[in-house]
């Protein structure tokens, strides 16, 4: 049980803790959709707009094919409980756009648009390391695997186009703002998936009974991974792939 394999194959074993797992992810990933076509609004420039716009699609068309798994294995998608929503965290905690700017109607400038894209960079880059983890975890469940590695095709892409877009105005000029405000999204998201991880893992442990010194130890392992995160945030690197987000009105 204290193995990670044991771990994930007693969620696959324990229905009510299968589905708990399944309706954060697809929760999540619906919540990950919210207020990009508000941005997408805010932008003068139609190429960047309609990247974004994409992103937005592509987001709900993710929370579409998880809502639809859960419905195939009987479950049904149900609101979180405030302490596992993730977007109201790396609000909290000063990730990408806040909700007053989006409210404001003048057109993004630049410096928005570098906070935009390194919040929607930091947070890409951790659905990533977990889809890539989960598709490990739940190789047994062919179908959710199968589900998750559709997905995370598509996370490389999103953090890929706002790496393309950071590196733009780094290139531009912006170098500086871009890293330190890349840092800043970055730590921020650690606080916010610290916080998430730690109400998450305590419920899903209590569905399967799990001891309370492996709960201990598993709430200090998250602490771990957040001071690593936290204290390296790391700088700006290179898209993963080539021409991640076209667009009609990209060249050919």
């Amino acid at each position: 049980m204290l193995s990670r394999r044991g771990f994930f194959r007693r969620i696959l074993d324990t229905p009510a803790a299968r589905e708990f797992l399944l309706n954060s992810l697809a929760v999540g990933e619906a919540d990950s959709a919210l207020d990009l076509d508000r941005v997408a609004e805010h932008v003068t420039d139609p190429v960047v707009s309609r990247r974004i716009y994409r992103h937005y699609a592509e987001e709900n068309k993710h929370a579409r094919l998880f809502r639809r798994h859960l419905e195939a294995q009987g479950f049904t998608a149900k609101p979180l409980p405030p302490e596992l929503d993730y977007e109201r965290y790396a609000q909290r905690y000063g990730m990408g756009t806040p909700k007053a700017r989006l409210d404001d109607p003048r057109p993004f400038d630049d410096s928005d648009l570098i906070l935009f894209f390194c919040g929607s960079k930091a947070g890409e880059e951790r659905a990533c390391a977990e889809m890539a983890e989960l598709i490990g975890d739940l190789a047994e469940d062919a179908p959710t695997a199968a589900l998750l590695r559709e997905i995370h095709d598509d996370e490389i892409r999103h953090v890929s186009y706002a790496t393309e877009e950071l590196l733009r105005f780094a290139d531009a000029g912006r170098r500086a703002e871009v890293v330190r405000t890349l840092r800043a999204a970055r730590r921020a998201e650690a606080r916010a998936h610290r916080a998430v991880s730690r109400a998450f893992m305590g419920r899903l442990m209590g569905l399967l009974g799990v001891p309370t010194i492996v709960r201990l130890f598993a709430g200090l392992a998250i602490d771990a991974s957040f001071v690593v995160r936290f204290l390296l945030p790391g700088g700006l690197d290179a898209p993963r792939v080539a021409d991640p987000m076209p667009v009609p009105s990209d060249p050919a």
